[in-house]
């Protein structure tokens, strides 16, 4: 091979790395709507007690702003990194950093926004929804079923709709772990749940009633 071709060669594989190696999100297709995740931290704490979130009393926790598609999500979009700095603005958001380092790279980098813009939105997501009263200060477990739990929901947050509320269960859907509210692209609008949202949800809380595990 002469020096000319294994040249070429070389500039072909280097230029060829390149375009492999581009951050994800300039293939990516446009996202359809956000999802935001509010974990029920007793359930999460019931299966790691020795986690840093536990003991403090919390009830509703936020796991994460999700681009999401109509069916389906974009993850983990570019290699972009969330400082220690940036996050440092925005202390309390999460139960713990590493859960906010995690969600920013799994999520956030598939939302087109920078990491604060990205977080001030998670923020504003998390403070605007009100938690119902059914749900504060639970000292003793609340049995209740997916219909009761969103007209609690709702009650407390009017600009809401049904269709913008979805739920997640553990062990078979005994108990609550998790509860979604989807909004629109501009993330200030609720907007309805995508159908595999929904039907994963029947799935995971499909029995007559669970149970909210009470706080700690």
């Amino acid at each position: 091979m002469s020096l000319k071709t294994r040249t070429v060669n070389t500039l072909f594989g280097m230029s060829l790395f390149a375009a492999v190696s581009l951050p994800s999100h300039a293939q990516q297709k446009p996202f359809d709507y956000y999802l935001m995740s509010l974990s029920w931290s007793p359930e999460f704490c019931a299966t790691r007690p020795q986690d840093r979130q536990c003991g403090r009393g919390y009830g509703l926790v936020l796991h994460g702003v999700w681009p999401q598609y109509s069916k389906g999500y974009p993850s983990a979009c570019s290699n972009e990194r969330l400082s220690a700095n940036v996050l440092h603005d925005f202390a309390g958001l999460y139960p713990s950093e590493k859960l906010a380092f995690h969600e920013w790279e799994k999520h956030g980098t598939c939302s087109g926004l920078s990491p604060n813009d990205y977080l001030q939105l998670s923020q504003s997501l998390k403070q605007g929804f009100v938690t119902p009263s059914e749900l504060q200060n639970l000292t003793q477990p609340l049995r209740t079923t997916p219909n009761q739990l969103s007209q609690y929901i709702l009650a407390s947050n009017p600009t809401l709709n049904a269709s913008a509320l979805a739920f997640s269960c553990k062990d078979s859907g005994r108990f609550l772990q998790e509860i979604y509210v989807c909004y629109d692209k501009s993330g200030v609008t609720a907007t309805a749940c995508g159908s595999d949202v929904k039907r994963r949800s029947q799935k995971s809380c499909g029995q007559d009633s669970f149970l909210v595990r009470s706080i700690r």
